[in-house]
């Protein structure tokens, strides 16, 4: 009789490995990863100084912390370089001490009211047609501006960027002109990274809104799916508009609009106009309404020009 088979049974060689090396190699690793992203993104500190507003908004975390790190290791490198007194004794530090006007630009020496003056020498005379101003991250497309001016004038100091900005954006005959469209295909394709600072949009003061809902004609106008579709889009953009000027002082708001024949109901219409309260406009005029075209004379699908009135601030 055969003896029973004893199948074979393969050893194996584990190596144990405690909670503590574990830990540590998993901190190790993530430590060494950090250090080469930092190691190869960090930036010099002219590049950190010399960087713009706008461009530190459109930073991702990861940059805006390795810009931190480089500017704190700068800072503590000057306090290293600073001699040491005692407590009783007086600090001479050039860092700590207060620029004299001697050695000011002589356009900072000038009083800040002829600044003011020359600034709004810069801004060009209105134009009927606008002139192309800076994409916004938060908005469809591009803003435009009935006065256009060069935009090297604000790198030139961060005071002269904080004097010059209200002047530049919200001036009295300055305009604003911004496009709300239903078509989500181009905001996506013209999105841009620039994130304009909350600084800017407060100083806006004059505001030209156009609400595209579509340009068919009568014969070619989109079902009602596709209608209700447009709404919808159109909402989020208002939503998007009035989140991006939340803090503006809007003195005028003219409001343009365009849609497709016998398509929306006046309900509709104001539905969307309702979102625009929230800007507190002190003055709210009519725009270019369906190209200037009265074919929406009916009680049913008519554009109440009356009705923007409501949209206005309440004066108390």
């Amino acid at each position: 009789m055969a003896s029973p088979v004893v199948p074979l049974k393969r050893t194996y060689n584990h190596k144990s490995h405690s909670s503590e090396d574990l830990k540590t190699k998993r901190i190790c690793t993530a430590a060494s990863i950090a250090a080469a992203k930092i190691s190869q993104r960090a930036p010099t500190i002219e590049q950190v100084l010399t960087i713009s507003e706008d461009a530190v908004w459109s930073l991702c975390k990861s940059d805006l912390r390795t810009h931190f790190l480089t500017l704190q290791q700068y800072t503590q490198s000057l306090s290293n370089a600073v001699p040491r007194v005692s407590s009783g004794a007086e600090i001479h530090d050039d860092l700590n001490e207060i620029p004299s006007p001697e050695i000011l630009p002589p356009l900072l020496r000038m009083p800040v009211e002829i600044r003011q003056l020359i600034y709004r020498h810069l801004l060009t005379p209105p134009s009927i047609d606008p002139r192309l101003g800076p994409h916004p991250r938060q908005l469809q497309s591009h803003i435009y501006l009935s006065r256009a001016f060069e935009v090297a004038v604000l790198h030139l100091n961060r005071q002269i960027y904080h004097e010059a900005l209200p002047i530049f954006y919200g001036d009295f005959l300055q305009t604003i002109f911004v496009t709300v469209d239903y078509n989500l295909w181009t905001h996506k394709t013209q999105r841009s990274g620039l994130v304009l600072s909350s600084f800017l949009t407060s100083s806006i003061r004059n505001l030209s809104l156009s609400i595209q809902l579509g340009s068919e004609k009568r014969k070619q106008k989109p079902d009602d799916f596709e209608a209700e579709a447009r709404l919808i889009e159109v909402t989020k953009g208002i939503k998007k508009l009035r989140k991006w000027l939340a803090g503006a002082d809007i003195q005028i708001l003219r409001i343009g609009w365009q849609e497709p024949p016998q398509t929306y109901t006046l309900e509709q219409k104001k539905e969307i106009l309702d979102g625009l309260r929230a800007l507190r406009a002190v003055k709210v005029e009519a725009g270019d309404i369906n190209w200037g075209l009265d074919w929406n004379k009916g009680k049913k699908f008519r554009f109440d020009v009356d009705y923007l009135k409501e949209l206005e601030r309440e004066r108390s």
